[in-house]
């Protein structure tokens, strides 16, 4: 018998750490400290793994600043 104790986490229960989480059947969910673990919509209350961190949503970049310049649209009219 092994002696590791530790439990994965429930569904409905408290995220601890943000990262990203994969549940029984696998699907994989980015989740925040504070949210809650949610149910599968096919196996109901599952278990939670916790696969990797996620990035710290503060340094995404979602207007793309800094790294490529907005694309343009074609114009598209009569010819």
């Amino acid at each position: 018998m092994s002696n590791d104790k530790t439990m994965d986490p429930m569904s409905h229960e408290t995220v601890e750490t943000d990262g990203i989480y994969a549940d029984e059947a696998g699907r994989e969910v980015t989740l925040k400290r504070g949210d809650k673990f949610p149910a599968d919509l096919v196996l109901g209350e599952t278990t939670w793994e916790m696969k990797g961190f996620s990035l710290n949503e503060a340094e995404i970049d979602h207007q793309q600043t800094e790294n490529t310049p907005p694309r343009q649209h074609a114009k598209t009219g009569d010819r």
